[in-house]
């Protein structure tokens, strides 16, 4: 699972960090751990990162900065640094602000955290369930519940729409690995139509991914066709999907070599992230 947070920028002050001996050792645990399992919401169209880099690290000890900006970096080549609507009215100009864009990004899809200081938490004015506090952040049921790593599932529609969602959600690629991927048997393509249909969807405007399909040329449907054939099967079944949701899809259909073992590992494989599916990848009804 992929549990998404959002951080206010006094969180990097270095009057905020200093203060009890703690606050460097609580926003370093909270980084390392969303850069694991989570996502961190890159506000205002990506000027949140460049706020905290230019703005706000600059008052920490050069030790401490490299290293709250390596861990920045690990979450940004990770992609878990995933961008959200500009405001419209302008440039968050304080922290309140900063806070109120978090607040309108958690209305339209809610994020798992949204961690604050205690001067915020007090003055913001508003009830809600998803506001930690820093200082108490590592004890929080919030950032426990995010140590979640497995999920077992009915491999219905809508558990598996409600698993994929929050994982495809800021994903701009999806490799989906399963030798008995096919085109025929709706268990299998139906999987296929959820991904496409979930892919991107983050509560604005939505991402065009790459979909990307590795199946076994042998276990096809029906038997006995040359794998050109399987493939233009592939493409003709594809279109709709194509047509309604505008991703990308290429399919891959590798053969075994002979008295080889074959292959049955399951893999679900994102731009930010990789899970095992070991009970395979059919859907059913």
């Amino acid at each position: 699972m992929l549990y998404e947070f959002a951080m206010t920028p006094d969180l990097f002050d270095a009057s905020l960090i200093n203060t009890g001996g703690r606050g460097g050792l609580i926003l370093t645990e909270l980084l390392r751990g969303i850069a694991e399992n989570g996502l961190l919401a890159n506000l205002d169209k990506g000027r949140w990162l460049r706020h905290v880099k230019e703005d706000r690290v600059g008052s920490l000890s050069p030790a401490f900065r490299d290293k709250i900006l390596t861990c920045l970096n690990v979450l940004n080549d990770r992609h878990r640094l995933v961008r959200h609507p500009k405001c419209m009215a302008g440039d968050p100009r304080n922290d309140k602000e900063w806070l109120d864009l978090a607040f309108e990004s958690h209305d339209r899809i809610p994020f798992h955290a949204i961690v604050l200081s205690q001067q915020l938490l007090d003055g913001c004015g508003r009830e809600c369930d998803a506001l930690v506090e820093f200082f108490g952040s590592l004890d929080s049921a919030q950032w426990n519940g995010r140590r979640k790593r497995t999920l077992s599932l009915t491999k219905s529609d809508a558990d598996y729409r409600k698993a994929l969602t929050p994982i495809l959600r800021h994903a701009k690629s999806l490799a989906l690995i399963d030798p008995w991927l096919n085109c025929h048997e709706s268990r299998y393509f139906d999987t296929i139509t959820i991904c496409s249909s979930v892919l991107g969807q983050r509560g604005h405007a939505r991402l065009k991914g790459r979909i990307d399909i590795h199946a076994e040329a042998c276990k096809q449907r029906p038997d006995g066709r040359a794998v050109p054939d399987y493939l233009d099967a592939w493409k003709q079944k594809l279109r709709p999907l194509i047509a309604v949701d505008g991703h990308r899809f290429r399919v891959f259909l590798w053969e075994s070599l002979l008295g080889s073992e074959s292959m049955h590992d399951r893999f679900i494989l994102t731009d930010q992230c990789g899970i095992s599916v070991p009970g395979g990848l059919d859907c059913r009804r």
